[in-house]
């Protein structure tokens, strides 16, 4: 028995050539190698622009995500202090009822706010998650160079209190609070 290589009788072998073929035959030989290092080089080059297409594609999306963090509300409004005494008073009214986390992040110092936490036992922003509008009117806002203190009055279950305000790079920080009236 002849031991033969399993599909050496089909026709579409590449390896089998008859022998004695005409030189055209052999010719032709070529060609196809050039035919299949082409196709290799294609999927080369396809594989290489898919990679570039998946890496821009990449740096866009993150580029995306970081402009986006950066000009997000939460981010801007971070940097931005009130600008004047009485814009952080204006700020704060607001933020105490809509947004109490800036009034504890934003508006007072870090220190002020973990103090003001401690104080009535809890966080600061517990404290005013819960707190109610009152009316306030400003006795007078006293300003010298980066301090400033404004005297306040609170209308509804009368209260005298003042803030002690620190200007910061990006504006006006409260740094204390103090009860009761002011001294002169």
């Amino acid at each position: 028995m002849i031991a033969r290589i399993r599909g050496e009788h089909d026709t579409g072998w590449a390896g089998w050539r008859p022998r004695g073929a005409p030189k055209a035959a052999v010719a032709a030989g070529p060609p196809a190698r050039s035919r299949t290092r082409r196709r290799v080089r294609h999927r080369l080059s396809r594989g290489r622009l898919l990679w570039r297409l998946l890496a821009v594609g990449v740096s866009i999306g993150v580029a995306g995500l970081a402009a986006g963090w950066w000009l997000s509300p939460g981010r801007a409004g971070a940097l931005r202090l009130p600008a004047t005494p009485r814009a952080w008073l204006d700020g704060y009214e607001a933020a105490a009822i809509d947004d109490p986390s800036r009034v504890c992040s934003q508006l007072f110092a870090p220190a002020l706010a973990r103090a003001y936490g401690s104080a009535v036992h809890g966080t600061c922003d517990t404290y005013f998650a819960r707190i109610t509008s009152f009316s306030v009117i400003v006795r007078r806002i006293l300003q010298d160079g980066d301090t400033a203190v404004l005297e306040l009055h609170q209308t509804v279950q009368p209260h005298d209190w003042s803030v002690v305000l620190s200007r910061r790079r990006g504006g006006w920080q409260a740094v204390d609070l103090l009860p009761g009236d002011p001294v002169r």
